[in-house]
């Protein structure tokens, strides 16, 4: 007996054959084949399926039967499903001894996620735990892949994050792969937001800078808070603390950008006092808050010394 193909994807037609050895042409007895199945999970006993050519049960209109000639008999599943894995055999019904041959049935079905976590928004501190499942056959690997990174973080259907932080946050992708010379795979995403407490950090503390020469001053911040409400440089002239909002114009650029390898949470500001005179000598500030009103912030100093 032989299936054609051996290990048949779901949705393909299986041919399986039977080939009968030393059969006498001229005996009196006419040989009798019969066909039946015995599916994993589903049956308890072979069930029955054709004797020779002729089909007795079709699997709701799935199974044909034909003898081929005296030796070869076939019988074909079109298409084929995952519930017809199992056992399937040929055997004679009119020998005093028992003469059978049997084949087994090993539907492939691609590998499917059947469900993940849901997008989560945490607060750093918090326990976190990722939960996938997926179906296939063979039954596929589950791994935890976070995005950007080429190897898995865990292969596991859980994936657990004691204390989480924002370097945690971002895309977590579940990749259920089969085992299999074509490696077929499947794949879902969850994202983690994390909320976290807003911090600045500025590339130095105080800028020199020769007044009246047409020169430009460059103050470069990251600003991280989720969600960002509020992003904003402030002045104080001089050694007062009276802080004034700088608004872009004619003497103040600001060029704000999200950061490449962030999700809405790291900022780039870069903040350019133009043509710095004695009067921009003070104090810089860039303020950042969250949508819960946490802020933090960032001082500058720009020192102009005398040309």
């Amino acid at each position: 007996i032989e299936a054609d193909p051996p290990n048949p994807n779901v949705g393909e037609g299986l041919k399986v054959r039977c080939f009968l050895i030393n059969v006498d042409p001229f005996s009196l007895y006419r040989v009798q084949l019969l066909w039946s199945i015995k599916r994993n999970g589903l049956d308890r006993d072979f069930r029955i399926l054709a004797y020779g050519g002729s089909v007795r049960d079709t699997l709701s209109g799935r199974v044909s039967a034909r003898k081929e000639s005296e030796e070869v008999y076939e019988i074909v599943f079109r298409p084929i499903q995952e519930s017809d894995t199992g056992v399937v055999r040929c055997e004679l019904a009119n020998t005093e001894a028992q003469v059978k041959a049997d084949r087994t049935i090993n539907v492939h079905v691609p590998p499917s996620i059947i469900s993940i976590t849901s997008d989560l928004q945490v607060t750093a501190g918090d326990e976190v735990t990722l939960n996938c499942a997926a179906s296939g056959n063979p039954m596929p690997l589950i791994m935890w892949v976070r995005d950007g990174q080429e190897y898995p973080t865990s292969y596991s259907s859980v994936y657990k994050i004691d204390q989480v932080s924002k370097e945690d946050r971002g895309l977590y992708k579940c990749v259920a792969q089969q085992q299999t010379e074509q490696k077929q795979s499947a794949e879902a995403v969850v994202n983690i937001f994390v909320d976290f407490a807003p911090t600045v950090t500025c590339e130095q503390e105080i800028i020199i800078q020769v007044p009246n020469i047409n020169a430009d001053a460059e103050i470069t911040c990251i600003a991280e808070a989720y969600p960002m409400n509020v992003l904003k440089w402030e002045f104080s002239q001089g050694n007062t603390n009276v802080r004034k909002a700088i608004a872009i114009g004619e003497h103040y650029r600001i060029d704000t950008n999200v950061a490449a390898d962030s999700i809405d949470s790291r900022y780039s500001s870069r903040l350019t006092v133009k043509g710095v005179t004695q009067a921009d000598f003070g104090k810089y500030t860039l303020i950042v808050m969250d949508e819960s009103k946490r802020q933090a912030y960032y001082m500058y100093l720009l020192f102009c010394i005398k040309s």
